[in-house]
Order: structure tokens, then C-alpha cells, then sequence
């Protein structure tokens, strides 16, 4: 199965696709160079944990302002203008964070922070999708893939600081500076902004951005149900190995890099399944494996079946958001920035969401049962699968704009 060619906007894509998979690549490292040193972000502004809990309320509260924000920039300058303004921006937020006086600052860089990344997030979406338009072929895992490298070098490199005893506005300046200058060349070589500016929108939409079309908020819950799994087993995987299989915090921290490891293996995999088979059944077989991977691991209850089902969940949930953000950007009578930024918001929720449902559940029936809920979730999205078929395209209203 390939995917349906739309017009060309070039004889070679190449060159754009590099660079939004260098821009994938870009977003996970600079996010996890923060992730990877807010223990030493928390003791420099002398935080406690209430403290620091409310600098993540800030972050959560930018990036789900920064999707509306996204969507709208996008839809109305062209995912290449958008990110050749808010990629370096993101970059400068980094050390923006630091220049802060106090919790009050910090809380308010955060929000910046995660606005921009939501920005760039919506932006970089758009443009992978109008890459693998352009291409005629199933890219948008492999491209995501980068984003779980971005994750690991970003997160490699804060611990060689840590180790190295680095303060954090050298670290964080340098990778801005480095950020920056990839972003502008990487920019430079991306599609024209007409390949997904708003110029065609179905009429009935009216430009107002209000209605779904079903088949989007089918794609919406799914993303819901695939980001709630990956969430849970970023903030629960570890604890779960070492509280309740009694493995050792090293083993424990092992489980998760198994988790990512398995994450990553699976985007890069994930191009070559929907080339093959299309995207509704590896998103169908993905989901099972990782849910009645986890299902059966916690069944076990012990270290080496958890470790097992966290790589099945891996691999299984892997490609399956990118799956749901390339359906997206196809539905008809809707634009693909609006339609991924619309996916993207629910997405999120399940990120936010999961963790906390699982942690209320846990603390009243146990860690293993708080768990069976991404196990259930993402079995309920097995049935939803069809939603990833493509539909007949409509006619539009076609808008001419320039770049």
C-alpha cells in the first residue's frame, strides 16, 4: 500500500525530509535537556516538591495553549514560516528558564517554554505530513522515530553533565546556540509554505474551526488512548519495577530504557508495515501487542515478565500515534494543521490525564490494577482502528496564497 501522490511541490522531497526529521530530532533533545537536569533546575531556585509541581502545571498549561496557537499560525503562514520563527525560539527558551528570579519566573519561562514547543510541535506534524503527501509514501513514524533519538541524545547529554559537574546555563546555552543554527539551515530547505497553508478548506466549515468531522474524532480518541499508554509507562514504569516486582532502582531504570529502546525500534519499523499492509492493520496488531503484552505481564507480577511487557508495549504503541496524525492530515474538509492540531489537543489530555487516573486508582486498588487501564484503553482503540482508512477525498475551495 502506498500513499495516495498529491501535487508536487517538487521533483525532490529529499532535502525536506532530512530536515524535519532534524527538527524532530532538534525538539526531543532540547525537551529532554531540560527533563534530563530539573533535579538540578529544583535545587538551584530551592524548590520543594509542591514548588516544582507547580512549575509542571505551567508547563502543561503552555502546551496545551501553544496547540491552539499552533494550529493558528499554521493554518495561516504554512508550516515552513512557523517554524523558521518558533523553532529558534523554542531553542531560546532553554536558557531562558535560568535568567528567572524565582518560582513566580520559573513558572512563567515554563509556560513559554512548553507554548513554543507546542508551536513547533503542530508545525513540524503539518510539514511531515505534507513531506509523506509529497513523497507518495509512508514516512511519518520514521520521521517521529528521530524524536525518540532526539530524547536519548538530549537525555545522554544532560547526564555527562551531571557527571562532568556542568552549571546549567553553559549546558543549556550551548544547546540552544547549536539549536538554533541547525533550525535556520534545516528551515531553508523544507517544502514552500504552500504546501499546507490554509487554501483549501471545505466550505461548511466556514473557516470557524468548530466542527469534527467523525472520522477525526474517532482519530482524536485514539490518539487519546495510545498517549495515555505511553504516558503511563513514562511516570509508572520504573516505580512499578521497583515497587512492585522488587526489582533494584538500577534494574528499574533498565525497564524504562527498555521501554524507549523498544519505542524507537518501532517508529523506524513502523513506514516499512503501512507500506506494506496500509495503516489499519499494524495499528489494529500494534495495540493488541501492547496491551495484552502489559495485560500479561502484570498478570505475572514479577520483574522479568515486566520487563518483557514494557518492550512489547514499546513496540506495539510506537507507530501508532504518528498513525493517528498522518490519518489526520487526510481526512477531508479539513485542514491537515487544524485536523493535527485538533488530534494533537486530545493526545495531550491523555499524556496529562493518564498518569494522574492511574495514580488515584493505584492509591485506592494498587499499582497493578491503576495499570490495567492503559492495558484496557488501548484495547478499546484496537476496535477503533478502521478510523485509519483512508475516505474519498471532497471538493474544496481552493485559496491561492504565497509563501
Amino acid at each position: 500500500m502506498s500513499i495516495r501522490r498529491a501535487d508536487p511541490l517538487g521533483s525532490d522531497y529529499r532535502p525536506a525530509l532530512l530536515s524535519v526529521r532534524l527538527i524532530f530530532l532538534l525538539s526531543g533533545s532540547i525537551f529532554a535537556t531540560w527533563a534530563a537536569r530539573i533535579p538540578t533546575v529544583k535545587d538551584a531556585f530551592g524548590l520543594d516538591e509542591a514548588g516544582l509541581a507547580i512549575v509542571f502545571a505551567g508547563l502543561n498549561t503552555g502546551a496545551i495553549a501553544g496547540l491552539q496557537l499552533g494550529k493558528f499560525v499554521t493554518l495561516r503562514f504554512g508550516s515552513r514560516a512557523t517554524l523558521r520563527f518558533a523553532a529558534p525560539v523554542f531553542a531560546v527558551c532553554l536558557p531562558g528558564l535560568l535568567v528567572v528570579p524565582n518560582l513566580i519566573g520559573l513558572t512563567i519561562a515554563a509556560v513559554v517554554f512548553a507554548l513554543s514547543n507546542s508551536v513547533v510541535d503542530v508545525a513540524m506534524n503539518a510539514h511531515g505530513v505534507a513531506v509523506e503527501k509529497v513523497s507518495g509514501r509512508a514516512l511519518l513514524s520514521g520521521i517521529h522515530a528521530y524524536f525518540s533519538l532526539g530524547l536519548i541524545v538530549g537525555s545522554l547529554l544532560g547526564a555527562a553533565a551531571e557527571g562532568a559537574d556542568i552549571a546549567l546555563a553553559p549546558h543549556f546555552s550551548a544547546m540552544a546556540l547549536l539549536a538554533i543554527a541547525v533550525a535556520v539551515w534545516c528551515t531553508s530547505r523544507l517544502l514552500p509554505s504552500t504546501a499546507d497553508r490554509l487554501d483549501s478548506v471545505d466550505a461548511t466549515e466556514g473557516g470557524g474551526g468548530w466542527r469534527w468531522p467523525k472520522q477525526l474524532i474517532v482519530l482524536g480518541l485514539l490518539a487519546f488512548c495510545v498517549a495515555l499508554a505511553e504516558g503511563a509507562a513514562n511516570d509508572w514504569a520504573a516505580v512499578y519495577l521497583r515497587d512492585e516486582t522488587h526489582a533494584s532502582s538500577t534494574l528499574a531504570a533498565v525497564g524504562f530504557a527498555i521501554f524507549a529502546g523498544s519505542m524507537t525500534i518501532g517508529r523506524l519499523a513502523g513506514d516499512r508495515l503501512v507500506a506494506r499492509f496500509g495503516p489499519v492493520r499494524p495499528f489494529l496488531v500494534g495495540t493488541l501487542t501492547a496491551g495484552l503484552g502489559l495485560g500479561a505481564a502484570l498478570l505475572f507480577g514479577s520483574t522479568i515478565p515486566a520487563l518483557i511487557g514494557l518492550a512489547l508495549l514499546g513496540l506495539g504503541i510506537s507507530y501508532t500515534l504518528p498513525l493517528t496524525f498522518a490519518a489526520s492530515g487526510r481526512v477531508p474538509a479539513i485542514a491537515p494543521a487544524r485536523a493535527i492540531a485538533n488530534v494533537s489537543i486530545l493526545g495531550y489530555l491523555g499524556f496529562f490525564t493518564g498518569p494522574v487516573l492511574i495514580g488515584f486508582v493505584a492509591h485506592r486498588l494498587g499499582l497493578a490494577i491503576g495499570l490495567a487501564v492503559p492495558v484496557a484503553v488501548l484495547l478499546l482503540a484496537a476496535l477503533g482502528s478502521r478510523a485509519l482508512r483512508a475516505q474519498p477525498q471532497v471538493p474544496v475551495i481552493t485559496r491561492t496564497a504565497s509563501c
